[in-house]
């Protein structure tokens, strides 16, 4: 990629001259260019430049302070355009080109059509006659309803002489009702409309009262989409562009994890939010205990989801009480708790513009230092770490950190240590050190600040391009999460939330990214990543994470999703397991720049319960898939080269812990699975106490003619003694490291390096090398908040950030020191 240089402009500018100022057309094109190589500087000198073409490029939008007074015709055709308002500077406009930009939209174009006055054609089509519908007739009709709201609703509230600040409050309230309320048009431009609505709405505020209304970042978050169903929100300024769906009252219908049993407390407890995978007993719970909820002074207890003392096996469950993913539980050993509630009156305000990199006040980040924890006599003798009150250090001791040692070769997953892309190994004097830098609250009902109720279930880091179109051994800091009604896009590094993707009534519970080509018009491939989300009503959204919208959708069941998987030998093979105990192999197809795809259904696996966890096995991802369920562990041979296209498991994986099979639990829901090399399979069962590290060759070598087989253990961490299911654990291969949440908030990490290269089976529990206890961050209004359930952890491929997902609508990041 060249430097933008005065030399370079000079070269592809015309007609010759030795002057920027002379130069009236300019060819940029195909020049690989991303934001940062466009130079203001230089090109504000290009003053006669009457026509550029920088198509072909990486760019995702233009500098906002670029006057090209001249300019009459732009080509910014085959880039990755994610914003269109910064051209508004160029007034003189009247061509522009934007083909094949796969996040434009056609709320996109309505907006360039009111910012250019002299536009005429726009990607090759003339668009006078609809501009000027756009500028006058549009923008009339708007004006004349947005007033009318005024008058009708609020003109009245004004006081005869209201202070700035009652003029203020009435503004922003004024503003917010007349983008819900005012509708007008197609609803595929319900995005433009509300732009357009909340600039005029603004304006009049300005012109009636004096009053300056600027938007706060939840104002910017939600747009209308072409189903009634859908909120679509996106974290960002008043360019947002995505469509969303009409805001609706949150549906009050449980999930299929949420079966929650209660006593008395039923009128009390109503209104919070149960757990979806978890049942939970109240018994003798006071009033004015729950009345308490979390405000200032009180100290957090655990949730009720926390109090199961005994968790009966799948199996035994009667289904036509329980969901199949909740487990019983006795009425006498229930515990008094206390079930969160929630404030629907106040607004969060976490979310923050993908071009901000600022934290807000909502960010949760600043912690109280915590005592010693009275759970460390029970603990194994670990490092047990802990953040002062500043967030930025460890209260360990420090230790002198060497130098690593050249990257050795050996088997890591799919064969990513011999490409030479594995983080060198660490010896045992060289520990991994993990600090916390941002807590989250970026999934909450209906924005506000004071949900700690909702649930996230699933996180991921998004796959690194490289430069050769690939993705392995790559780090990145963009990590999805998913919980509530809402998927979220997050940069590690910042705390931002990049884009936020909503669907009203929806609950997600699991999430999974793909690396797809995006073949253009001119037929040329782009490689993009998608990301695939779903949950209780059992649709798979295909989202664009840039764009905050779904490009598609397809059904997998008709009960609920709990798990997805996509193929690394095939991009657009994707496995849904779902409720109604069935794994399916779909083909997504590919993408083009219309957005369109063709979903095929490839194969049906039997699972007899409910599948939790699905891994394709490393040594033979076309072969084998691993399917972690509520009573046991199977394999399935998924070859599509065979005729059979429904098919039951091979093999079922019997661990040692089964033989402690009790009346009240089998140990056979089988909550957490990993590969930690292409050999080396980390999982462990619910209530089991620890996690088990077991050989997948010697185990599939010692396999008889027995459908069952027993596990080839290699080692046994320990780990919690609690017996709340779901606490999902994370791998990252690259490290050999482990980790794994608990039911207060605190992660387990395991550097098992050691452990693996004396390669002998040991009889010994492993203690954990690090405890990382929850940091027990401030929040505004609430105090301190207590540890809870960590349901999943992420880690990306180098270990710069670990992410950790929990009951309380929280969202942890913790950087590598």
């Amino acid at each position: 990629m060249p430097t933008i240089t005065e030399k370079l402009l000079l070269e592809r500018g015309r007609p010759k001259s030795t002057q920027l100022e002379k130069i009236k057309s300019l060819n940029l094109s195909d020049l690989s260019l991303v934001n940062a190589d466009l130079d203001s500087t230089l090109l504000r000198r290009l003053t006669s430049l009457e026509e550029l073409d920088v198509s072909g490029n990486l760019l995702t939008e233009l500098p906002a302070s670029l006057p090209l007074p001249a300019l009459r015709r732009l080509n910014c055709a085959n880039n990755q355009l994610e914003e269109v308002t910064s051209l508004k500077q160029f007034r003189m406009l009247e061509e522009l080109s934007l083909e094949d930009n796969l996040y434009m939209t056609i709320s996109d174009s309505y907006k360039l059509m009111f910012l250019l006055p002299k536009l005429r054609r726009l990607s090759g089509k003339e668009i006078t006659s609809t501009a000027n519908h756009v500028r006058f007739v549009a923008s009339e009709e708007l004006s004349r309803r947005v007033s009318s709201l005024w008058e009708r609703s609020f003109q009245e509230r004004l006081p005869s002489s209201p202070s700035a600040a009652q003029a203020r409050v009435l503004g922003k309230e004024f503003v917010k009702a007349a983008e819900t309320q005012v509708k007008y048009g197609a609803s595929s431009l319900s995005d433009y409309t509300k732009w357009r609505v909340k600039m005029i709405a603004r304006e009049l505020l300005s012109s009636r009262l004096g009053v300056q209304c600027e938007a706060s970042s939840e104002e910017e978050d939600l747009s209308e989409s072409e189903s009634g169903s859908d909120v679509r929100e996106e974290a960002g300024s008043e360019q947002n562009r995505v469509p969303a769906a009409k805001r609706k009252e949150i549906s009050s219908e449980s999930s299929p994890r949420k079966k929650t049993c209660l006593s008395a407390a039923d009128d009390i407890t109503q209104s919070a939010e149960r757990s979806p995978r978890r049942c939970v007993r109240f018994e003798n719970v006071s009033t004015a205990t729950d009345k308490a909820g979390l405000s200032p002074g009180v100290k957090l207890q655990e949730s009720p989801r926390k109090s199961v003392q005994s968790l009966r096996s799948p199996r035994k469950i009667d289904q036509s009480q329980q969901s199949p993913m909740k487990a019983a539980q006795s009425q006498q050993n229930s515990r008094k708790t206390v079930q969160q509630q929630q404030s629907p009156n106040k607004s969060i305000t976490s979310l923050r513009s993908p071009k901000k990199a600022e934290h807000s006040e909502q960010s949760l980040r600043k912690p109280v230092a915590i005592k010693e924890s009275p759970r460390k006599a029970d603990r194994p003798k670990a490092a047990v770490s802990q953040p002062d009150s500043s967030l930025d250090t460890l209260r360990k001791s420090p230790r002198k950190r060497q130098e690593k040692e050249p990257a050795k070769k050996g088997q890591g997953e799919e064969g990513e240590e011999e490409q030479g892309s594995r983080t060198p190994r660490r010896t045992s004097k060289d520990p991994i050190t993990m600090k916390p830098l941002h807590f989250l609250q970026c999934h909450s009902k209906q924005n506000s600040p004071d949900d700690f109720s909702t649930q996230l279930w699933a996180c991921a880091f998004e796959p690194r391009i490289d430069s050769s179109g690939g993705s392995r051994g790559h780090s990145s800091r963009t990590v999805a999460t998913c919980g509530g009604e809402s998927v979220c896009i997050i940069d590690c590094e910042t705390g931002s939330v990049l884009n936020k993707y909503k669907v009203s009534g929806e609950e997600f519970f699991c999430l999974a990214w793909s690396m797809m080509t995006l073949l253009t018009g001119d037929g040329r491939g782009h490689r993009v990543s998608v990301l695939a989300a779903a949950g209780r009503r059992g649709v798979v959204k295909l989202i664009h994470p840039k764009a905050s919208l779904a490009y598609g959708e397809f059904r997998a069941s008709r009960r609920a999703v709990s798990t997805l998987c996509f193929s690394p030998a095939q991009e657009s093979f994707l496995f849904t397991g779902t409720y109604d105990k069935k794994i399916i192999l779909w083909d997504i197809g590919g993408l083009d720049c219309e957005y369109k795809f063709k979903v095929s259904q490839l194969l049906i696996l039997e699972a007899a319960s409910i599948p939790l966890h699905l891994r394709l096995v490393p040594s033979a991802p076309e072969h084998h898939l691993l399917a972690g369920c509520e009573d046991g562990l199977l394999l399935f041979d998924i070859q599509l080269s065979k005729n059979q296209l429904k098919r039951s498991s091979e093999l079922e994986f019997q661990f040692p812990v089964y033989k402690k099979e009790e009346e009240e639990n089998e140990f056979r829901l089988i909550d957490s699975l990993s590969f930690l090399s292409n050999d080396i399979v980390v999982s462990k069962s619910a209530m089991q106490g620890s996690i088990y590290l077991w050989s997948w060759s010697k185990t599939l070598a010692s396999r008889r003619k027995s459908r069952e087989v027993e596990v080839e253990i290699l080692a046994e961490l320990q780990w919690s003694s609690t017996e709340l299911p779901y606490i999902s654990l994370s791998t990252c291969p690259g490290e050999d490291y482990v980790v794994c949440g608990d039911e207060k908030g605190d992660l387990w990490t395991y550097e098992v390096s050691q452990c693996l290269r004396a390669g002998a089976k040991t009889d010994k529990m492993i203690p954990p090398t690090q405890i990382l206890e929850w940091p027990v961050p401030n929040r505004k209004g609430h105090g301190p908040i207590a540890g809870t359930s960590v349901n999943s952890v992420a880690m990306d491929p180098e270990l710069q950030y670990l992410v950790a997902l929990t009951d309380k609508n929280i969202a942890a990041v913790w950087r590598r020191a």
